[in-house]
């Protein structure tokens, strides 16, 4: 593929104008139409570190500039377009995470997207204007918010806090709420103090929000995230992904995956994220074990945990 692309530094259309009105999203496999508080939808992609995918085209770095594929064909068949997924759903469809690559969200207008790329949960843009670049952990939380009320909006219409199937989805607010998603490509979400949210199957996204909430994904290509202190993520499946954003938490993820974690560092007096790569599961390829517990020590070093 060529690498020919339009790129614009300028930043006047990073402020979409919000819009709330979006009924006609009733499940996940219409992630690729939610537009959140804006008129965009956010896509999620990550490339080598000089913005490279491999397929030879090279993304700009700029947040604002504005990207074209050399050619666009509106079929749902992958190639010819802007590749990525939809807020964070159906990551590591069609392409292996780099968990250590440069991560790109790009915003795009739904009429210039077609998603569920070859019965994936991909999708791929006419056209797209970069919103943010940097490591996996900050685009997972740059996108977060419009995630979580994707799941929530469809959890209300569903006016259910334990859904089954695939293409699932799942959320519970309140304290001690539990929510709970079980299917392919299911997620769930649950917020509030001691909140518990799980997602089953492949492609699956648990988010558990408030201090000492647990947030556990099951498969292949999974992510769990939790937020708050003292609170636990577990991701288990190869290639999954597992964050605590909260002080004084401990997560797991399964082989060739990621684990981030938060430490307060008092020499600075702030928090700061520490991030592993899982290998092949045993530890002796100098990587973190997989389907271990892991939390950070006085130094932000990786212990396992007790």
């Amino acid at each position: 593929m060529a690498t020919k692309r339009k790129a614009k530094t300028q930043t006047s259309k990073t402020d979409p104008v919000p819009v709330t009105d979006t009924p006609s999203i009733t499940s996940l496999d219409q992630a690729h139409q939610w537009t959140h508080t804006g008129t965009e939808v956010l896509i999620l992609k990550c490339v080598s570190p000089d913005g490279t995918t491999y397929r030879g085209f090279k993304w700009p770095l700029e947040v604002g500039a504005e990207v074209h594929p050399d050619t666009w064909d509106p079929s749902p068949n992958c190639g010819e377009g802007l590749h990525g997924w939809p807020w964070g759903f159906g990551l590591g469809d069609g392409k292996d995470p780099d968990w250590s690559g440069k991560w790109i969200v790009f915003g795009s207008n739904p009429a210039d997207i077609i998603g569920n790329l070859e019965s994936q949960r991909k999708c791929k843009a006419k056209v797209g204007i970069v919103r943010f670049v940097g490591d996996w952990n900050a685009a997972m939380r740059f996108i977060l918010p419009g995630q979580m009320a994707l799941v929530s909006h469809i959890a209300y219409l569903s006016n259910d806090t334990h859904t089954t199937g695939d293409s699932s989805a799942s959320s519970a607010t309140g304290y001690s709420s539990a929510s709970s998603a079980t299917g392919y490509s299911s997620a769930s979400s649950a917020t509030g103090y001691s909140s518990p949210s799980s997602a089953t199957g492949y492609s699956s996204a648990s988010r558990a929000t408030g201090d000492s909430s647990a947030s556990s994904a099951t498969g292949d290509s999974s992510a769990s995230s939790a937020t708050g202190y003292s609170s636990a993520s577990s991701a288990t499946g190869d290639s999954s992904a597992s964050v605590v954003v909260g002080l004084y938490g401990k997560a797991r993820a399964g082989k060739f995956g990621c684990i981030a974690l938060a430490w307060w560092n008092p020499k600075e007096n702030r928090s700061e994220m520490r991030c592993r790569e899982t290998g092949c599961g045993d530890g002796t390829d100098n990587k973190l074990k997989a389907d271990t517990w892991y939390l950070l020590d006085e130094f932000g070093a990786f212990v396992e945990a007790a």
